[in-house]
């Protein structure tokens, strides 16, 4: 469970990070200690993504992520 006061101090300690990945990363935070991690790990080269693997937001060049698209529908396309 994240506690509003550490979220609140987090916010402020990274208050480069646009509102919506912050909010974002909350909500992908299972601990405290996991938010923390997750802030202090955000690329500074824009577009980012998220890793659902890694638990963390990774820069891309492919922005529509059709190359990942394609793996996720060949793994349908035997069914």
């Amino acid at each position: 469970m994240l506690e509003p006061i550490v979220i609140k101090q987090l916010r402020e300690k990274f208050d480069s990070i646009h509102p919506l990945i912050f909010h974002r990363s909350v909500e992908k935070a299972k601990s405290n200690g996991d938010l923390f991690d997750i802030l202090s790990t955000i690329p500074e080269k824009y577009p980012i993504i998220w890793n659902d693997e890694e638990r963390r937001w990774n820069a891309t060049t492919d922005m529509y992520q059709t190359g990942n698209f394609f793996v996720e529908l060949a793994k349908y396309e035997n069914i």
